[in-house]
């Protein structure tokens, strides 16, 4: 009797079976991009709760998930818009970006940066990850609109305009008050030299008003890099149907957070794929497949049950399957429509 149940205890399911070997199999012919995680803040200022050893992102994570590519953001908090509150904010944002480039130089056998989709395109085929630079919250632009270059030339190609705070950029949809009512001036100026550079907006922490205001200065698609669905969680940060349209009408992106915080209310424990499943779900049954992905927000909250960091993100693949996706429907959430993004806000850049 023991015997009996020692080798149903150990005998596989032979449908699971073909299933993990149809998500290895994908895999190996998609390109698969995460949006946003906060790595660099533990990988530049580590600390008891946020540290490398400690983390949900590494290059090696990244392997064993079948992650092919991800955002890594510079991120500062919102500070006050003083001389020395913007100094501070450009230091961080520096700092993180410098931490960045070595981590990339340091473990370059196993992925590089990357600044444009043929780069993406070159590590996939060679096996190695791809870390893309971001910075999430405009804060450290100050009101300085040459900046925006200098972060374009240190290899950032997307830029949250906000955090929890409004800036000198914009209103966010945390901030208690408007300062601007959505767009500042300078915003505005921002976005257009955005646009100029080739570096996608990130709408991801702004305002309802500053959200659509960049949706429609944008020359080029716009993208939420981390956010989920309003009418499934009611909370500031999460996107109204509203926006959503917009984006997806502009082309962009409303990238799904893999974050409790913005999925449910309900415990952390019982946070898991099929409340990730249910937002994707929602937008693509409003705007379509070709204008929903995946944000982790790893190592900055992100995080659930049955994916808790990089190195599980196949069972997002897996409970796609599941679901019914197609395989054409996976290829472009996971990371198509990033790279056809990508390309569209290249090609503006490149027509001046």
């Amino acid at each position: 009797m023991k015997l009996l149940f020692l080798c149903l205890l150990l005998a596989r399911n032979p449908l699971s079976d073909s299933l993990d070997l149809r998500v290895e199999s994908l895999h190996d012919s998609i390109i698969s991009i995460d949006t946003h995680n906060d790595f660099a803040m533990s990988l530049a200022f580590p600390r008891d709760r946020h540290t490398v050893a400690k983390g949900q992102v590494s290059f090696e994570l990244m392997k064993q998930g079948r992650l092919d590519a991800a955002f890594f953001a510079a991120f500062q908090s919102q500070g006050p818009c003083t001389e020395e509150g913007r100094a501070r904010a450009k230091w961080l944002a520096d700092s993180m970006l410098r931490a960045l480039h070595w981590y990339a130089h340091e473990n370059q056998h196993l992925g590089e940066i990357a600044y444009c989709m043929e780069d993406i395109q070159r590590l996939k085929a060679q096996g190695k990850a791809a870390m893309l630079l971001s910075i999430e919250n405009a804060y450290c632009l100050g009101e300085d609109l040459s900046l925006v270059e200098h972060y374009y030339n240190m290899g950032v190609r997307m830029i949250g305009l906000t955090h929890n705070g409004n800036n000198d950029i914009a209103d966010s949809s945390m901030d208690s008050v408007e300062r601007h009512g959505g767009l500042s001036p300078f915003g505005f100026r921002v976005i257009k030299e955005m646009n100029r550079l080739g570096i996608i907006v990130d709408v991801s922490h702004a305002s309802r008003k500053t959200c659509l205001q960049a949706v429609s200065a944008s020359h080029t698609p716009v993208m939420a890099s981390h956010s989920c669905v309003y009418n499934l969680k009611q909370i500031p940060r999460n996107l109204t149907d509203q926006e959503i349209i917009a984006i997806a009408e502009k082309g962009g992106l409303i990238q799904i957070s893999i974050g409790r915080y913005f999925l449910s209310f309900l415990p952390k424990d019982q946070v898991g794929l099929p409340l990730l499943i249910e937002h994707i779900n929602y937008v693509v049954n409003l705007v379509g497949i070709e204008h929903v992905g995946i944000g982790s927000d790893f190592d900055g909250g992100g995080g659930i049950v049955g994916v808790e960091d990089m190195g599980q993100m196949k069972a997002i693949t897996r409970a796609l399957l599941e679901e019914g996706y197609s395989d054409d429907d996976i290829a472009k959430l996971w990371g198509g429509n990033v790279l056809r993004v990508m390309e569209e806000v290249s090609k503006f850049a490149r027509s001046f």
